[in-house]
């Protein structure tokens, strides 16, 4: 097992899930693939592009059942908390802790009642550090900062995920600056738990302001975005096909590990550092996935963070990505020359890694003899 942020089988299970009565079947499917579009280009800029900063934002919604609460306009209808409940059910049917999620729903509690009733300009600071290492997380953590807005008479939260690998102490000493509380935050979840309302002042009119103060030095910047975004809706549409076609949870993780190796060749670009035409594709998706998808990205691990819709978001759920297996057994392994990771296609075995050609990969041994196969032909 180990922690991912995204997981294909959550974008299946609920895309496929049951529509509400009273809902319009196509514009919540239609929603609902903008969810998946958005949580794989977030996962991309967190773990595979490590940009500090992103930017999305929240609805202020109310009906008779809810009261008033916040959603997103990339997920099914109702509050956004239901999304951390889903986490917290999830990790105790598995037996797992849900120590780090339940602080998380607290959290996020406590943030949206705080900001309900809030002014325009008014802020909030949410830190979420990364979890134990043993449970797969990172170094990097989250300092969420929203502002209330109003536009054309709608109020919306503004919301800016600041990517950082500062210590808890190092938060706790800039917390201290909005909340006189956190002297006393020792632990990932007093943190998760306890959000900051900032209101405006002289030198703090913007999220941004708050970002400085922090001891950023470099400025607000999601031009990795435009950058990114129309270079890989292509393949994010042919992975949205596959789960309309209802793919193998195998087809789907090839398909997300195809664009990811793509985004990863394609970094330098995306991130201004290497100028270069935007690229076109002269390929359609499907060949797109078998060429990048027959290799298995760098392993990553980070902190959780705020849910940019209905579905897993960036909530961290612990997935079994290695569960690739046909009648020779596991189809992902390590080359012992390069220790890169190999995806054999399902039902062959290969003769050399795919990536630095070596005869000493996991399924053959020095000679060339598939040990797998014999392994198999033995049972």
């Amino acid at each position: 097992m180990r922690t991912e942020a995204y997981s294909v089988g959550f974008d299946t299970r609920n895309y496929g899930a049951e529509i509400p009565e009273g809902f319009s079947e196509e514009e919540l499917l239609k929603r609902r693939e903008g969810n998946i579009s958005d949580n794989i280009i977030r996962y991309l800029g967190e773990y595979r592009l490590g940009v500090k900063f992103d930017e999305f934002y929240y609805s202020f919604d109310h009906d008779e059942k809810n009261g008033t609460y916040l959603s997103s306009p990339h997920s099914d209808p109702g509050p956004i908390i239901n999304t951390y409940r889903k986490a917290i059910s999830y990790r105790e049917q598995k037996g797992l802790s849900v120590d780090r999620e339940v602080a998380e729903c607290l959290g996020f509690q406590k943030l949206q009642q705080q900001l309900i009733d809030a002014s325009a300009g008014t802020m909030a600071i949410w830190v979420s550090p990364p979890g134990a290492k043993e449970e797969g997380y990172g170094v990097h953590s989250f300092t969420f900062i929203g502002q209330v807005l109003e536009e054309e008479g709608e109020k919306l939260l503004r919301i800016i995920p600041y990517r950082n690998e500062l210590s808890l102490e190092e938060h706790r000493d800039y917390l201290e600056i909005f909340d006189e509380n956190a002297e006393a935050y020792e632990r990932d979840t007093d943190f998760l738990a306890n959000p900051s309302i900032v209101e405006q002042s002289v030198s703090i009119q913007a999220p941004e302001d708050i970002i400085r103060l922090i001891g950023e030095k470099e400025k607000f910047n999601i031009e990795w975005r435009e950058r990114l975004t129309p270079l890989i809706m292509p393949l994010i549409g042919g992975f949205i096909d596959l789960v309309r076609k209802k793919a193998s949870e195998g087809e789907l993780l090839k398909a997300r590990y195809a664009i990811e190796n793509f985004v990863i060749d394609e970094k330098e670009y995306i991130l201004g550092e290497e100028k270069k035409p935007q690229i076109i594709f002269e390929s359609k998706p499907m060949e797109i996935f078998e060429s990048y998808g027959s290799y298995v990205p760098p392993v990553v691990g980070g902190s959780c963070g705020m849910s940019v819709g209905g579905g897993n978001g960036l909530i961290g759920q612990e997935i079994n990505v290695v569960g690739l297996v046909d009648k020779y057994g596991p189809r992902t392994f390590d080359c012992p020359s390069c220790k890169r990771t190999n995806l054999r296609p399902e039902g062959e075995l290969v003769d050399f890694c795919q990536h630095c050609g070596s005869d000493e990969v996991s399924c053959c041994n020095g000679n060339g003899e598939k040990t797998q196969e014999k392994a198999a032909a033995a049972a």
